[in-house]
């Protein structure tokens, strides 16, 4: 992020600061079926998630040829594998051969992709290499029996997928740096690119997949939700939001910021006195920490429950324990927190279908979470 935008940003906080005040839209409501009805769910599932692009994977997390990660994503079982010429190629994880799934989920590394089934193998770059008794199928060419191919791209330290097979003459790549546009040029800045992951989870989440997302695209509820953790370095309910397309940059000030008015301009850096949080439409979240980021996407499942993918990215990995635990602290906190988010959601989402409400409300500073539904549907033919 440049200089010039750092002032700009601080300088609206420390206005609103002075005011008492925060960034403010219209308020709007959110009917219950955005969370409960699966034909909505199902055009979510196609409009949306088989649509964008995805942070799936840290690059780093695939270092060497043969290192591969497989997972299903919008009803697509996904394999990426870094291919020899150290590109990362997306496939569906897919046999050609009888539809067998080619490799077990989670992480693996193999110079060839064989089959269980009947052992056919593939190439990194997904070209058929061998199957046995080759003389029966001669109505399936090798030229014909690639592994499918999916749309990916890297940036900002992660494999990008778009979870959908190839159309006939696609390119498997794609334009990931316009799409990220303006947030992610502000990132790539900060040296995304070359950061590498410290610590990569995975767990379930009991709720619809908006529901993190709504959690992390306010602060109206820090000082109640996590006012045993991180709610005393925060000023309460203090937002400010800008937009790039569906794209959202949230600038949580920090009260160490009021520093800053004693220092010459020339000097201010956001660093340690703010996180930002960047959204990438439709689910990836990066917070930028100053010195490292967390960033976390969500993966749709049905409608009361989704996977989270968590990263934690650090510019180069610890050389020594000191430094090793000093990153594992920085983990343990975000998590924490994270963690508070995340428990909550799934108690809203366990009392959606008891009637008490037919819709919920989004007040004046939770505007960014309203704009996520507004997106969502304007994609899905929804008024």
């Amino acid at each position: 992020m440049r200089h010039d935008e750092q002032v700009a940003l601080i300088q609206r906080a420390l206005s609103l600061i002075g005011e008492g005040s925060s960034e403010r839209q219209t308020p709007s409501t959110s009917p219950l079926e955005r969370y409960l009805d699966p034909a909505r769910f199902d055009r979510e599932m196609a409009g949306v998630f088989r649509q964008y692009a995805l942070a799936i994977c840290p690059s780093g997390a695939l270092a060497q040829p043969g290192d591969s990660f497989a997972i299903d994503v919008a009803g697509l079982p996904l394999l990426l594998v870094r291919a020899e010429d150290g590109r990362i190629n997306a496939f569906a994880n897919v046999c050609r051969h009888r539809d067998a799934r080619g490799k077990s989920t989670g992480m693996s590394s193999n110079r060839a992709l064989v089959c269980p089934y009947h052992s056919w193998s593939y190439r990194l770059d997904g070209a058929l290499r061998g199957r046995r008794h080759a003389e029966d199928f001669p109505h399936a060419p090798v030229s014909e029996c690639l592994l499918a191919r999916v749309p990916s791209a890297q940036a900002l330290g992660f494999v990008w997928v778009v979870p959908r097979v190839l159309a006939a003459g696609e390119s498997a790549e794609f334009d990931i740096r316009t799409w990220l546009g303006q947030f992610g040029a502000n990132l790539c800045s900060w040296g995304y690119d070359d950061w590498v992951p410290f610590q990569q989870r995975s767990f379930a989440n009991k709720a619809n997949w908006k529901i993190p997302l709504e959690g992390n695209l306010e602060t109206n509820y820090f000082q109640y939700a996590h006012r045993d953790s991180i709610a005393p370095r925060f000023y309460d309910n203090l937002l400010i939001a800008d937009h790039d397309r569906q794209h959202q940059h949230l600038f949580l000030p920090k009260r160490s910021i009021a520093s800053l008015r004693a220092q010459p301009r020339r000097d201010w850096r956001v660093g340690l006195h703010a996180t930002i949080l960047y959204f990438f439409y439709p689910s990836t979240l990066i917070l930028h920490e100053g010195d490292h980021a967390n960033a976390f996407c969500v993966l749709p499942e049905a409608t009361d429950r989704s996977t989270v993918l968590g990263t934690t990215l650090i510019p180069e990995m610890p050389a020594t324990e000191r430094a090793t635990n000093h990153w594992r602290k920085n983990v343990d906190s975000f998590w924490g927190a994270l963690d508070e988010d995340f428990a909550l959601g799934a108690s809203m989402q366990s009392t959606l279908a008891s009637g008490a409400n037919r819709a919920l409300h989004f007040g004046a500073t939770e505007h960014c979470a309203a704009k996520l539904h507004v997106d969502v549907e304007a994609e899905i033919g929804v008024a």
